[in-house]
């Protein structure tokens, strides 16, 4: 009976024994579990863009500068902007600020070689990091952006007039971050993007990617309004056609 009981007793003792190993084991692999968790970086999640289309009618309200017209294109679906002869320029700003990621599609046909296609991007005051103010006089001149107390990026493309290709300038200052190799300069339909998301900036033409690059500036600029700028040669004024506007915001 002794032994019976001491053999009952032992295995007792043993399932006991191996139940709380398995218990410590578990325990054990929770810890690790957790600590693994806890060290393994979370990536960011990137917030998706909202596009907005922009009619032509809405265009219209945007701010006008410099002497020429904007206006809609009969049977074209599209906004005419051109010069007048003795024209500094002219110059479609959006009402809205946009912040430092934005993406701007859209379709352009330059309707003479000497049109040259500007499009400006965050443009805000240098010196508050806000909104500018344009005076009662400006009339249209390219300086006024690139020169003078406005800081933005400036794309200049279909610019085989002045005998340049497509650019990315910092401004004021402008100071050059990307030159592509190649001219753009046919004036037929252009389907282009144009985009930043921080210090990156691209242009594609036509599905091609032109300018990529990274504004290595260690300040970096707000963000700000968006323009549509046209410029012919002295004697030959510009004019585009500009539809199918989608901001991405």
């Amino acid at each position: 009976m002794y032994y019976l009981s001491g053999r009952f007793y032992m295995k007792i003792i043993s399932i006991a024994l191996f139940s709380l190993m398995i218990v410590i084991s578990g325990c054990s692999s929770e810890n690790e579990n957790s600590s693994e968790a806890a060290n393994t970086p979370v990536k960011p999640v990137e917030k998706a863009l909202t596009p907005r289309n922009i009619s032509p009618a809405e265009l219209l309200d945007w701010q006008f500068y410099g002497d020429g017209e904007v206006r809609i294109a009969e049977f074209a679906e599209a906004v005419f902007m051109h010069e007048s002869d003795d024209s500094q320029g002219v110059t479609l700003v959006s009402p809205d600020i946009y912040g430092d990621n934005v993406v701007v599609k859209y379709q352009v046909k330059p309707m003479t070689y000497e049109s040259v296609c500007v499009f400006i991007m965050s443009a805000s005051d240098k010196n508050t990091g806000g909104d500018y103010s344009v005076p009662d006089d400006y009339n249209g001149n390219f300086a006024f952006w690139t020169q003078q107390d406005i800081q933005n990026y400036a794309f200049a493309f279909h610019n085989g007039a002045h005998d340049r290709k497509p650019f990315v300038i910092r401004n004021p200052g402008m100071n050059v971050l990307y030159e592509s190799d190649r001219h753009f300069s046919r004036e037929v339909w252009h389907d282009i993007e144009i985009g930043r998301n921080g210090n990156t900036l691209w242009l594609n033409i036509d599905g091609e990617s032109v300018i990529n690059v990274t504004d290595a500036n260690t300040v970096q600029l707000p963000g700000g309004r968006i323009a549509f700028r046209l410029r012919g040669t002295p004697g030959n004024p510009g004019a585009i056609q500009l539809k199918n506007v989608i901001i991405e915001k």
